[in-house]
């Protein structure tokens, strides 16, 4: 007699995106298994997120947003410039008829929220062990833990972030492009109060940002910058670090100054040759990854989960790990997703380009899509707002 798998679902990586899709998937009935590892490194309490209402309408519908445990501020508008602040667009909530555009969440506060509304389900298991091995049959897909045991299900997904295990041992083919530039990220100290908008400048070695904190007087710092200038900076003292971002930035937001450590990581693309197979599937990081400017990488996972979620459960009784529904989620999310990494790598390399006659042009183009209404709004929507 043929043995059911234990599990409808096996998830590998416990992050925002992994935690989210399995209590999507058990709220609604399913088996889930979760492997968290013991060897993924913690989230910086320094990382922020900008959340987009569309993730927030998600989040909203499975009941884990608002929550008070997650320190978030409102995103009432954004504010674009290049580096000689001859071109600006900017975006308002008013504006746009929306009452925010989204939040600015503490990262670690929201990831951990979500793991334990999943850890809480009923039908859920959550191992600590890594996966050291996957092996897929004709009626189940088997992973075995570093501690031995073996577990099955009808469906693994990858969620174990860029460096993914699983997509490895699954033999699926991805691609990664290297910047050459670190985001140095900091809390800081506001000149004058944020007034909930978020401000980014483009200077031609990367993108600058501040994003609104729940103290109107301080944000979130995301500098980009070459690899050995973020050394640099990163070697600073704090006085002589402030006074290098405040002369990036210019006098709009006042003085600024580090209330934190300073921290960096590197920045990349990448981007997995198929997003699922025969009982995989791989979402968030593990599928795709793009430069920050955008602000727009767990969205992009959130994305993910909420689609392959509702994929899922439609096909529930099936055989999940062939179901048609596999296909269905790779067609819809890698057109959004390849779509952003364009965008996002373009816009990147067009900023950072050194041609004065390039750098005019980019801030033309900024200022006539600032007068555009109609424009605006299609832009916004591309970022995730529910705006008309």
């Amino acid at each position: 007699m043929k043995r059911s798998p234990q599990y409808d679902v096996i998830i590998v990586g416990a992050g925002a995106v992994g935690s989210a899709l399995c209590y999507a998937l058990a709220v609604r009935g399913l088996r889930v298994a979760m492997i968290e590892g013991d060897g993924q490194p913690a989230t910086s309490a320094l990382r922020t997120s900008a959340i987009t209402s569309r993730s927030l309408a998600w989040l909203r519908s499975l009941g884990v947003w608002p929550n008070a445990h997650v320190p978030a501020a409102p995103l009432a508008g954004l504010r674009i410039e290049d580096a000689r602040g001859q071109g600006r667009l900017c975006f308002d909530s008013a504006e746009l008829g929306v009452s925010e555009l989204g939040v600015i969440a503490n990262h670690a506060a929201l990831e951990q929220v979500l793991k334990e509304r999943a850890r809480g389900m009923p039908d859920t298991v959550w191992h600590g062990e890594n996966a050291c091995a996957v092996r897929c049959r004709d009626q189940d897909i088997q992973v075995t833990l570093a501690g031995g045991t073996l577990i099955s299900g009808s469906l693994v997904v990858a969620a174990d972030g860029k460096h993914s295990r699983i997509r490895e041992q699954l033999g699926v083919r991805s691609w990664h492009y290297h910047y050459g530039q670190r985001a140095i990220v900091a809390d800081v100290a506001l000149g004058m109060p944020h007034e909930q908008i978020a401000c980014q400048r483009f200077l031609p070695t990367g993108p600058v940002a501040l994003l609104p904190a729940t103290d109107p007087r301080k944000a979130s710092l995301i500098w980009s910058v070459r690899t050995d200038e973020a050394e640099r900076l990163l070697a600073l003292p704090d006085e002589s670090f402030n006074t290098a971002l405040t002369d990036a930035w210019g006098s709009s937001p006042g003085s600024l100054c580090v209330v934190t450590q300073r921290e960096s990581f590197p920045l990349a693309a990448g981007h997995a040759s198929t997003y699922t197979g025969n009982r995989f599937a791989l979402v968030g990081d593990a599928a795709h990854q793009v430069h920050p400017l955008a602000g727009q990488g767990v969205n992009l996972g959130f994305g993910d989960a909420e689609t392959l979620a509702q994929a899922l459960i439609a096909c529930r009784g099936e055989d999940l790990g062939r179901s048609a529904a596999l296909r269905r989620y790779e067609r819809e999310r890698k057109a959004v997703n390849v779509s952003m990494l364009i965008a996002t790598h373009a816009l990147h390399r067009a900023f950072t380009h050194r041609s004065r006659i390039l750098s005019q042009i980019l801030a033309t183009g900024l200022n006539v899509t600032n007068s555009l209404n109609p424009l605006k709004a299609f832009f916004m929507r591309q970022a995730g707002s529910d705006a008309p």
